[in-house]
């Protein structure tokens, strides 16, 4: 099993800190949710990135503070925490505090330093509770916050060598959960059943987070993740559409299939092969140089060539993949299709460069028809991109 080494946290904090010191604050205030919430935390990736924490169910906080050893605020219980900060942290400044009183302690921390007018960078703000936030405010009066997240995201953008050996391994195990699906299609299981079995899977891989969802229908119209949605059992004829949102150790893995069970009708093949042309359109312009935007443009115009916009259900086709399921900088050009109203004509160029690492997953949705979905951890290279699944992308007859 792979593991983060210590060094490679250290001068993460490092890089960091001087960049406080460039910009002159005093210190980083780094709030985030634990990997339970998965998708729906936005700041979970600062901390993994910094210094590998996970609360799990629990927020924390992360203060830096140039030239002293960080310090930890954290939820978890102290029988678990004195077990788990020996193993996991390099640093020994590690605070078990109730949440509600979060705020309260992040001022007793910074309360003790500074002087005059007081800049200090924040991260979090948006996952923080609003009662932490006002303590914090009331502790600290006439201090300047900084929104930090441009600095962080300039930072996380591009993956090393490093980082990506650990989406690789994220990928080998997406590999190995869409390997269930030839033989539980036909298991006479339910689809929440045969989710159980891939999440199952991932589990035993390692993952600290996985869910899944499994559209099982003649015609899959859109992704069904609840138990709910997946009472079904797999029958000829019908698409079976897989997909996979996990993490393994806080680097996230994300991938999507689509088959049929027994021969695909003409309908099925026609909106896979849309699909999949959207894709291999996208891969065409994801390289280095290029501007970023017309990745999502060379899926839009392919799709076009079909369909009018207003004539499928579809979501966004890719987004920016790292220590977050949807890194900033990457995912802005990739809008939801209902968001481009609100989008600038024109939004300045993002040029790819080598070690972007994004989710390509075209979607189509053509209601009564049919649906398909393909979906793949994309890293652009010096020599152009490369898909990190070998598991195949054509379509699947299970």
């Amino acid at each position: 099993m792979l593991r983060i080494d210590t060094a490679v946290l250290k001068a993460r904090v490092k890089a960091v800190e001087a960049d406080l010191v460039k910009e002159g604050l005093e210190a980083l205030v780094v709030f985030a949710t634990g990997s339970a919430l998965g998708s729906g935390s936005r700041s979970h990736g600062n901390m993994r990135y910094l210094c590998n924490w996970d609360g799990h169910n629990t927020p924390s906080i992360l203060i830096l503070r140039p030239g002293r050893e960080p310090t930890l605020i954290t939820g978890v219980l102290p029988m678990l925490l004195m077990h788990q900060w020996r193993d996991l942290l390099w640093f020994k400044d590690v605070h078990h505090v109730k949440a509600p009183n979060f705020g309260q302690a992040v001022v007793s921390i910074l309360g003790k330093t500074g002087g005059g007018r007081r800049r200090i960078g924040l991260l979090g703000l948006g996952d923080m509770p609003a009662p932490v936030w006002k303590a914090i405010e009331a502790g600290l009066p006439g201090a300047e916050w900084i929104d930090f997240q441009p600095w962080m995201d300039a930072r996380r953008v591009i993956k090393d060598a490093y980082q990506l050996a650990f989406h690789r391994r994220a990928a080998e195990i997406c590999d190995a959960m869409f390997q269930v699906l030839p033989r539980e299609v036909r298991s006479g299981r339910r689809g929440y059943q045969i989710q159980a079995e891939m999440e199952r899977t991932a589990r035993a891989e390692g993952c600290e987070y996985c869910i899944t969802w499994l559209t099982v229908a003649p015609a899959a119209d859109y992704p069904r993740f609840y138990k709910e949605e997946c009472l079904r059992v797999p029958a000829e004829g019908d698409q079976v559409i897989a997909g996979i949102y996990m993490l393994y150790e806080g680097h996230w893995g994300h991938a999507i299939r689509t088959g049929t069970v027994g021969k695909p009708t003409d309908r099925h093949r026609k909106v896979f092969d849309i699909a999949y042309a959207m894709q291999e359109a996208a891969l065409a312009k994801f390289k280095p140089g290029n501007d970023l935007h017309e990745v999502n443009r060379a899926m839009d115009r392919a799709l076009h060539r079909h369909y009018k916009e207003g004539e499928v259900i579809r979501s966004r086709a890719g987004h920016g993949l790292g220590f977050s399921y949807e890194d900033s900088i990457v995912s802005v050009c990739f809008p939801h299709p209902w968001e481009l109203k609100d989008r600038p004509k024109r939004p300045a160029p993002i040029e790819v460069r080598p070690g972007m690492l994004i989710e390509l997953h075209p979607n189509v949705f053509v209601p009564g028809v049919a649906g398909a979905m393909v979906g793949d951890m994309v890293v652009a290279t010096e020599g152009g991109n490369d898909i990190l699944l070998d598991f195949p992308r054509e379509l699947h007859t299970w």
